[in-house]
């Protein structure tokens, strides 16, 4: 027998054998036992994770001779060996990249009349579905909504985006999600335990990483370690074949950003460099990196990690070197700085730069432990000097005049007169409120909300009245205060009336006169602008030039 891939060896042949896909093989399972199978069906998701081998599980479990109780295909009557195998008459696998007009699709309907040859429903699956072109989706849509009752089409496509919705109305949609990397490498570990080889389980989980959610992308690398010529799986064969810095290396950058030691930084860059790796794979590795740092740091335990115990180990000591806000302000700089090493055409100079400019950020101070030290600082202010004129000059001296010596009796010093203390700062008071605006301008300090509607109120004073309309749009606002306001209005200004009126004509609101205050204080500055000396020197000079410009 010719020698077979892994990622064929191990397709799963069974629903209960399909890796990260519960939601959807429960599901299936349910509708098969139950007899509610969709005619049409489509699968979507990145690539390798199971949509066309979900297809051919399906279509087994329809056509099984002896089907089990919970759904499952028996996978050894006739029918299962032959569709397993790709030599069943009754299932038709369609590439729909290569097979994309609309004669293809005419050869469906043409033929799609004739009922199963062994099987007991036809069934055809048609890969990368959204390859089909538009008049290729327009001939099939018939057929679509009402195939015979012994065809079942199945869809399967990386892009559903791409498909006209007249066609996703039609079928019974399931979305794969993307594997997660313990899922990938648990199947990996089972794949290897019974292939007999040995591995590291570190290295397992870089293989996962760089397959990127895709369980045959996974299994690909697998088998690319195995043709290295060594019956086992480790670090250096992973990093060796795929170009991936060691990770030595790029914890080694990640802690000499965190000691903010640039030299160690540069060093190990420069080793990765003369490994021959690949910086971008690098810059990517230490960004991966950080993200695992921040979330040790930052969340209350490490489930989301996905990685090996050592692994775990190590990032949750190195979380401790850094505060979170300064992991997270690290990991936004390298998340730039690595886009721009990628699309760089001299990597080495920028991913160096970008790792100088990392080790010397200075350390965010908490804000909180910043305030709480203002707060507990004392409130005096050192005193400032006197000013040069405070100090007292001294009269100039003079040669002392020679007389004779006078006896005085000696006089008891004067009693110290106390100071007295200093005067207490009386309050201020606020200013009296002589009109409607000053009013407004009152209100709108004690309350904010109320005096800014306010200053939409149209206001007309007359003889000690003030007679205000209050517009539309404040009146389920002012309505209900117009008591308080007439009690306040009448406290502030001295027994002044304040009412209510459905109309007032000739009033103003204290938004127009602030309007108007604006505009009339913006022209004067422009008049004042225009006539000063050197706009207007400027203003002829430019005419001149003008003038003597040729045209």
């Amino acid at each position: 027998m010719s020698y077979q891939v892994i990622a064929r060896k191990w397709r799963p042949a069974r629903f209960d054998e399909v890796v990260g896909q519960d939601q959807v093989t429960g599901t299936l399972r349910y509708a098969i036992k139950e007899g509610r199978v969709a005619p049409v069906v489509l699968f979507t998701g990145i690539r390798g994770t199971g949509k066309t081998t979900l297809a051919r599980i399906l279509v087994k479990a329809l056509n099984c001779a002896d089907p089990q109780a919970d759904g499952e295909p028996c996978n050894r009557c006739e029918s299962c060996r032959e569709i397993t195998a790709g030599r069943s008459p009754d299932v038709l696998e369609i590439d729909g990249a290569s097979n994309n007009s609309v004669d293809d699709v005419r050869t469906i309907r043409e033929n799609i009349s004739y009922g199963p040859v062994k099987s007991k429903r036809k069934a055809y699956i048609i890969d990368e579905v959204h390859m089909l072109s538009k008049s290729a989706f327009n001939a099939l849509l018939k057929t679509l909504e009402e195939p015979p009752a012994h065809t079942v089409f199945i869809l399967a496509t990386t892009d559903p985006q791409k498909i006209p919705m007249t066609v996703l109305s039609r079928c019974q949609r399931y979305d794969l999600r993307r594997l997660g990397t313990a899922d990938i490498v648990r199947q990996l570990e089972k794949i290897l335990t019974a292939e007999k080889v040995s591995f590291d389980r570190e290295a397992l989980f870089l293989i996962a990483r760089e397959g990127d959610g895709s369980m045959r992308d996974a299994q690909t690398l697998v088998e690319q370690m195995l043709a290295f010529g060594e019956r086992t799986i480790t670090d250096t064969v992973v990093t060796t074949i795929l170009g991936i810095s060691d990770r030595t290396l790029i914890r080694g950058i990640v802690e000499a950003i965190a000691r903010r030691d640039a030299d160690a930084a540069v060093t190990k860059v420069r080793e990765i460099y003369a490994s021959g790796k690949a910086l971008e794979k690098a810059a990517r590795d230490v960004l991966f990196t950080l993200h695992q740092l921040v979330l040790a740091s930052s969340l209350s335990d490490d489930r989301f990690l996905e990685a090996s115990d050592e692994e775990r180990r190590w990032v949750r000591e190195s979380a401790r070197l850094l505060a979170p806000a300064d992991w997270l302000r690290l990991f936004d700089l390298w998340s730039k700085e690595s886009d721009r090493i990628l699309r760089s055409e001299y990597p080495l100079l920028l991913f160096e730069i970008s790792v100088v400019l990392a080790a010397s950020l200075p350390a965010m101070t908490d804000l909180r432990s910043l305030l709480d030290t203002l707060r507990d600082a004392p409130a005096t202010l050192p005193r400032s000097p006197e000013p040069p004129s405070a100090i007292k000059s001294e009269p100039p001296k003079t040669a002392p005049k020679v007389t004779r010596p006078t006896v005085r009796t000696a006089e008891p010093a004067p009693a110290p007169v106390p100071t007295p203390p200093p005067p207490k700062d009386e309050p201020t008071a606020p200013p009296a409120v002589t009109g409607w605006r000053d009013f407004v301008e009152r209100l709108a300090q004690e309350e904010p909300m109320t005096g800014g509607a306010l200053k939409t109120v149209t206001a007309l004073e007359r003889a000690g009245t003030v007679t205000v309309q209050i517009p539309q749009a404040t009146k389920a606002l002012l309505d209900p205060k117009k008591e308080m306001l007439a009690a306040r209005f009448a406290e502030l200004t001295g027994g002044r009336k304040l009412r209510f009126a459905d109309e007032v004509s000739e009033g103003t609101s204290v938004a127009q006169q602030e309007t108007k205050e604006g505009k009339e204080k913006n022209a004067k500055i422009r008049e004042e602008v225009r006539n000063d000396p050197v706009v207007k020197r400027t203003e002829q000079t430019g005419l001149d030039f003008k003038k003597a410009s040729p045209t």
